[in-house]
């Protein structure tokens, strides 16, 4: 199977210098891409656009010492939650409005186990799957409205493959939450839970390889297709690009993942990834082309409206970018050192969540008359992996 892989169509490029790479076909199988490489440095168009990206302020958000918290939400765009958890599991939900300095109770939890837990990208819902009362075959849904605490249980497949991650995963509208689950005879299947409808449907994967583990299911935000990250022993991390047929998952795509497994929809018919030497591609399921969008990438994530887009790079910089077509336009670089783990934009797109970790390098001797070294923060500012999470919050172009 051949496939046409194409960086940005510009007219002045010369399509000269063709790279033939072997990559995971859409079977699992190998086939022949056709890269494109342009024989002249890359120019970017002028918008008009302005300064998109200029940098207003940098809040340090608190608390990242603590172990008993999970990672930051957005509830809104000037406001933040995240769960605070104790011996009986989630406890609590917290809010932190700008400039995000006092955490405010919002929900209290009934000691929700850590596990198959999880927060709406929209922070509206808390969600967690457990194992029914006594019936080994299904599992309880629970769904939690925030700040309201109001409780919808839904019966569920029981859960528990050995061979699947424990965790939950919406879709990126916070309209579809899914899971993978196994049934009475060892089957592995995917339970979708509609929060818009309130419906669980259940599709089945005959074609699952046992001895894959499978880390997350994302459903687009039509909920018409859906994309599994699955990893084998001795292989890379992949992705499988798939659609529902006759109450089945049915695989279309198939590719190599970067380590850090960043896999997002554009569209309904468009998936954006890294490629495992950081390349970010474009693969488009209704041509098959497959678009480069930059050579290096660590992290990324797109705005809800898929207009922006913000990565991270070998050089701890967190940089952004307009969103058009195949095409990267106005490239800035919003914030330098910090390796980013996760990346999220506000509502509005008026600001930039990043969590991750400061580059520490190995100390080098120096004499002490020769070099000062920078001060460590204090204890209340970092913990034993210099883990950090800021808000870059941006000028407003109205």
């Amino acid at each position: 199977m051949v496939m046409n892989a194409k960086r940005m169509p510009w007219p002045a490029w010369i399509a000269g210098a063709v790279l033939l790479l072997l990559l995971s076909g859409c079977a699992g199988g190998l086939r022949t891409e056709t890269i494109l490489i342009p024989d002249q440095p890359e120019t970017v168009p002028d918008t008009g656009s302005g300064h998109a990206f200029d940098v207003n302020t940098i809040y340090r958000l608190p608390g990242m010492e603590e172990f008993n918290v999970s990672s930051w939400r957005w509830m809104a765009s000037d406001m933040l939650a995240r769960l605070s958890w104790g011996r009986g599991g989630w406890e609590s939900i917290d809010r932190y409005a700008s400039p995000y300095e006092k955490p405010e109770k919002l929900l209290k939890l009934e000691g929700y186990p850590l596990e198959f837990s999880d927060v709406s990208p929209n922070g509206r819902y808390f969600a967690h799957l457990a194992p029914g009362n006594g019936d080994q075959h299904h599992s309880t849904l629970t769904l939690v409205s925030i700040p309201e605490g109001v409780k919808t249980e839904v019966n569920s497949p029981y859960l528990l493959p050995r061979s699947a991650a424990r965790e939950l995963t919406w879709s990126s509208n916070s309209r579809f939450v899914s899971s993978f689950y196994m049934d009475e005879q060892g089957g592995i299947g995917i339970a979708v839970y509609d929060a818009e409808l309130g419906e669980l449907i259940t599709y089945m994967m005959p074609d699952q390889n046992k001895s894959s583990l499978l880390h997350s299911v994302k459903l687009s935000a039509e909920g018409d297709g859906a994309i599994v990250v699955r990893s084998e022993p001795g292989k890379l991390t992949s992705f499988v690009l798939g659609l529902w047929k006759d109450g089945r998952f049915v695989s279309e795509y198939e590719h190599s993942l970067h380590e850090n497994g960043g896999v997002e929809w554009l569209d309904p018919n468009r998936v954006v990834f890294a490629g495992t030497d950081g390349t970010l591609f474009v693969y488009d399921r209704r041509n098959g082309d497959l678009s480069v969008l930059m050579d290096q990438s660590g992290a990324f994530a797109l705005s809800a409206d898929r207009q922006y887009i913000a990565y991270s790079t070998d050089e701890a910089t967190i940089d952004v970018a307009k969103l058009q077509g195949n095409n990267l336009l106005n490239k800035t670089t919003v914030y330098h050192g910090l390796i980013a783990d996760e990346l999220a934009w506000s509502p509005d797109k008026s600001a930039l969540l990043v969590q991750g970790r400061k580059p520490y390098e190995a100390p080098s001797v120096v004499a002490p008359a020769v070099a000062a070294e920078e001060p460590l923060p204090a204890p209340s500012q970092r913990d034993l992996f210099g883990q950090q999470a800021i808000i870059i919050a941006f000028k407003s172009n109205k």
